[in-house]
Formats: structure tokens, sequence, C-alpha cells
């Protein structure tokens, strides 16, 4: 009586413990093919990371250069008498102005003014399509941006990183300041570049031209002056 219940805890104990390895078996195999096989969404996702992980190391290396030439400055004045801290830093605040916008720059570059279209209504348009917008001098600017733009105004306002542009009506307000058309665009730069991203045929520029009828006459300068 005891022998035959022995047997059957004793099967009872081999048949789970088998029952457990298959299902181990199995997650294992589970994970394996997890861990060799990925879709191509997930491999472009962790280039695409790669890449900017990549390019923070890059910019960090920059920021490490930078502030290294900064000291190598500081160890000079420290060690020329013809030198001073006070003249690094004053040249240090120069430079910062100039970066972040807050000085008055000038060099080469275009002058592109903006206007509402006068053009007839076609089907299927409204009096809204033919007005510049916010919108619309925003992707001009990014355009010019992309082309590296070293500076941009809009009718004399400096465009800097926190500048807000907003429509109302046939009028535009830059940084809390309201302006008439036409809008004048400039933007200091390398001409033949800044030229060549705003004629094009894919530029936004183009396409408020041809297709709205928007005025957009652009030309070059060799002394524009941003404050």
């Amino acid at each position: 009586m005891y022998r035959k219940k022995d047997n059957i805890k004793q099967r009872m104990v081999i048949l789970g413990a088998f029952i457990l390895g298959v299902l181990i078996s199995s997650y294992i195999k589970s994970l394996s093919s997890k861990s060799l096989y990925i879709s191509l969404k997930d491999k472009k996702e962790i280039e695409t990371n790669i890449g900017i992980v990549g390019s923070r190391v890059n910019e960090l290396k920059s920021v490490k250069q930078k502030y290294e030439k900064s000291l190598e400055k500081y160890k000079d004045a420290l060690e020329d008498d013809d030198k001073s801290v006070e003249s690094v830093m004053q040249e240090e605040l120069r430079e910062l102005k100039k970066s972040s916008g807050y000085a008055q720059v000038s060099g080469k570059g275009i002058i592109i003014k903006v206007k509402d279209s006068n053009k007839d209504l076609e089907d299927g348009e409204t009096p809204n399509d033919l007005i510049v917008h916010d919108i619309d001098i925003l992707r001009i600017l990014n355009d010019l941006k992309k082309a590296g733009a070293s500076a941009i105004s809009i009718n004399g306002d400096r465009v800097l990183s926190n500048t807000q542009i907003k429509c109302s009506g046939a009028t535009i307000t830059v940084n809390e300041t309201t302006y008439g058309q036409p809008f004048i665009i400039r933007a200091i730069g390398n001409k033949d570049r800044l030229r060549e991203i705003i004629d094009s045929p894919d530029s936004y520029a183009s396409l408020l031209k041809d297709v709205y009828g928007v005025e957009v006459e652009l030309k070059e300068d060799n002394n524009i002056v941003i404050e």
C-alpha cells in the first residue's frame, strides 16, 4: 500500500520536474530569439539613439575645448605683465554678446521683402490664403537658418532664440512690437547660399510666390547691419 503511494509520489515529482523543464526551456528559447532577432524599426531606432548620443558627446567635447582655451587665456594673462584678467573677461563678454545676439553685427547677406498677394481669388481659395501669416514668416526664417544665417531681423527687430512671432490680420507682432506690410527680412551670411535656398523651387518662399501669388522680392547686400 505504502509502496504504491510512494511510486505515485515519485511519478508526480518526475512529471512535475519534466513539465517545469519544458517550460524553462521554452522560456529560454523565447529569450534567445528575441535577443537574436530585432525588427528593422528597432534597428533604426537604436541607430538614431546612437547618433543622438554621439552628437551630444561631440557637443560636450567642443564645450570642453572651449573652456580649456579660456583657461589658457587666463593663465597667459596671469603670466604676462602686458595682459590682465580683466581684459580677457571683457573680450569673452564681447564674444558672448555677439553669439547670443545682444551685440550689433554687420556683413554681407540678403534682404527679403514679403507682402500679401494681389491676385484674384481662384476656385477653392479664400482671402485668408492670400495673406502673409506668422507661420509663413517662421518657415522662411527656418530656411535661412538652415542656410547658415548668422543673424536675422524682421523690420529691424532682431530675431533671437526666444523671439515670438504672432499674426493678427494683415500685421505681424515680433517681440511685442506690431509691424504692417511689407515685412522686411534681413539675413547676414553667405549670400550665394542664402539666395540659393530661398530661390529654390522647393523652398517655402517659392511656394508662397508661385501658388498663392504672395510678393517675395530678394536682393543681395554687402553691408547689412543688424542691431
